[in-house]
């Protein structure tokens, strides 16, 4: 008898949990069925900014079934179950409209911000573990454009198929202020690109909206790394994204890069447009990545540094280990790696660089960095 009276017990009590309508809140006290009232169009249920609910009857109920759905994730999944510790409290709408953009399929539409920035939202929190939503294969990471030998082989092509090409250091060269034997490659290619082609990459880049240029900055929320303002690199600077990238005469100079060093555009970043004035300029820096080598794109591998105008003094690119400068010049391409021939996933120390101060006039250039990898696929799913 005992036996079927807790058998009884515990199919009313399974009932009434399948049946239970309670929501959260943040406290783990009971939330009623309607959550808290809106209050001057918004509502706060915690997990981030407090949400906007306005406009039609239609959009706020549209609303409001997103937020009970977002409650339910957070209090159900999120905050119950350890494979979300770590995260937990990162998981964080950053924006009032999360839950309405949520309601309309952005999450869906366009899920590169949404599925991170509105992570409860979209209920996406697992997203902002980036090993989760950025998965590599350790077999892949051996993957790359250059094996052994080829950066070598590429540098020898260029000298043996381009015109204008002066060669600033090589393997073979003894440069006097260079201790030891075998420099890298430096090698720079004049007129390789037209005049309209400099000009029409100004234009863009003036287009886009000339900013202080940064540098890669600490490691965020979400797995991706943030920039920070440095007073080392004082240049100003715009990418060639969206309308810039599809460009025709962009395009051409994507075209040109590509054919010059056998990388496919795919592997490249978006170009970054350059705009140095009087005074500004780059310290000693290396533009090897180190935890680019557990990501899908791979480290950088090279360096096309393009010159979009004759500077009237100053502005050099200067190769520290090297005690090499390259001076503007319109139209000409630097070119020089930043891995080793013989192991082109390591950092190659000797090219280290610096943009030189302009002393007079404005400098325009243009930055393309080739990958081991594919980086414009990970670029677009947020795994950079």
């Amino acid at each position: 008898m005992r036996k079927l009276l807790l058998l009884w017990m515990s199919c009313v009590f399974a009932r009434a949990l399948e049946e239970q309508t309670c929501l959260l809140s943040n406290d783990g006290s009971c939330l009623p069925e309607d959550l808290p009232p809106i209050v001057d169009e918004y509502i706060d249920v915690g997990f981030g900014d407090r949400q906007q609910v306005t406009g039609s009857q239609e959009t706020i109920d549209a609303t409001m079934k997103q937020i009970r759905e977002m409650v339910r994730y957070m209090q159900g999944t999120v905050m119950k179950d350890p494979s979300f510790e770590e995260i937990k409290n990162e998981c964080a709408n950053r924006n009032e409209l999360c839950a309405y953009w949520a309601s309309v399929g952005e999450c869906e539409a366009n899920p590169k911000y949404m599925k991170v920035t509105c992570a409860p939202a979209c209920l996406t929190c697992d997203h902002l573990k980036f090993e989760t939503r950025c998965p590599v294969d350790e077999e892949y990471l051996k993957e790359g454009i250059w094996g052994p030998g080829d950066l070598d082989k590429m540098f020898r092509r260029i000298v043996n198929e381009y015109e204008n090409v002066t060669v600033m250091s090589s393997p073979e060269m003894r440069l006097e202020t260079y201790a030891y034997d075998n420099p890298p490659w430096v090698v720079v290619v004049d007129d390789f690109l037209t005049d309209e082609e400099c000009q029409a990459l100004i234009d863009l880049g003036a287009a886009r909206g000339y900013e202080r240029s940064k540098d890669v900055g600490t490691r965020k929320f979400d797995g991706t790394y943030g920039s920070v303002e440095s007073t080392g690199r004082t240049s100003s600077n715009a990418w060639c994204v969206d309308e810039c990238y599809e460009d025709p005469i962009a395009k051409q100079v994507l075209d040109k890069l590509e054919k010059l060093t056998g990388i496919p555009d795919a592997n490249a970043e978006y170009l970054q447009m350059l705009k140095y004035e009087e005074s500004q300029r780059y310290e000693s820096h290396h533009d090897y990545i180190i935890f680019h080598s557990r990501r899908a794109q791979g480290v950088r591998i090279l360096t096309a540094f393009l010159y979009l105008n004759d500077v009237e003094d100053g502005g050099g690119t200067h190769f520290n280990t090297l005690d090499l400068t390259c001076m503007p010049k319109k139209g000409r391409v630097l070119l020089w790696a930043s891995v080793k021939n013989d192991k082109p996933h390591e950092k190659d120390r000797r090219t280290m660089h610096e943009a030189l101060p302009v002393l007079k006039g404005i400098k325009y250039g243009a930055n393309a960095w080739f990958h081991q990898r594919d980086f414009k696929a990970p670029f677009a799913n947020n795994c950079i």
